[in-house]
């Protein structure tokens, strides 16, 4: 019996490239909204595919941004708008992946509900 399931590893796995992915944009760009995008995208997508683990989630999204800018200090890269007031303020990313995740979780539940309700019509 494995320790956690395909769709658990899957997902963590997406969490990861989507953090990643949003850190990398967030690093490149001088405006939080397309890095905010990407969180609210692969959140809401990940609340909706493995709704038992969206704390997760949300928390592996959001810490791409300030792993990004951790990484790129360390190999001397230079960001195109550098975090204000310093690195603690890219942890608000976790807002959007919070609310992305549960927006998910809340989708998948009013589809289950609403395909459980149309069969016993």
């Amino acid at each position: 019996m494995p320790l956690i399931s395909r769709t658990t590893a899957l997902a963590a796995a997406l969490a990861v490239a989507a953090g990643s992915f949003a850190g990398y944009v967030d690093f490149h760009n001088d405006e939080p909204q397309p890095a905010v995008l990407v969180i609210l995208v692969a959140g809401g997508l990940l609340g909706l595919l493995a709704p038992r683990g969206a704390w997760l989630w949300a928390i592996i999204i959001a810490l791409g941004i300030p792993a990004a800018y951790l990484i790129g200090g360390a190999i001397g890269a230079t960001p195109r708008a550098p975090v204000e007031p310093n690195i603690f303020g890219s942890l608000l990313a976790l807002i959007p992946a919070f609310l992305a995740t549960y927006a998910g979780v809340l989708v998948r539940r009013v589809i289950a509900t609403g395909t459980s309700s149309a069969r016993s019509s």
